[in-house]
């Protein structure tokens, strides 16, 4: 992607919160990074994209996983179909 530098990580989803205390490289702490831009898992079943600048994050799925994500009441999530503009704060 241009004008972007990213970290690959593996590890385990359950670990995301401790990524931000990998090392930029030895010796050199990342600070403040901001949150994974893109996350799967090893069978790429499904994918969460996230931009350093975020109002939203777009995941892809099957469609029950999203039918799963849209039907919690824990979470604000909207159906984007990416042949439209997509979702935004107005």
């Amino acid at each position: 992607m241009p004008h972007r530098s990213y970290f690959l990580f593996r590890g385990r989803l359950a670990d995301i919160g401790d990524w931000d205390a990998a090392e930029m490289w030895p010796g050199q702490p990342r600070l403040d990074m901001p949150d994974p831009a893109f996350v799967w898992p090893a069978d790429h079943a499904w994918c969460v994209a996230n931009d350093v600048d975020p109002h939203w994050a777009g995941i892809g799925a099957d469609l029950s996983a999203i039918d799963e994500l849209i039907a919690n009441p824990d979470i604000d999530v909207v159906p984007a179909d990416p042949r439209e503009d997509q979702p935004y704060y107005r």
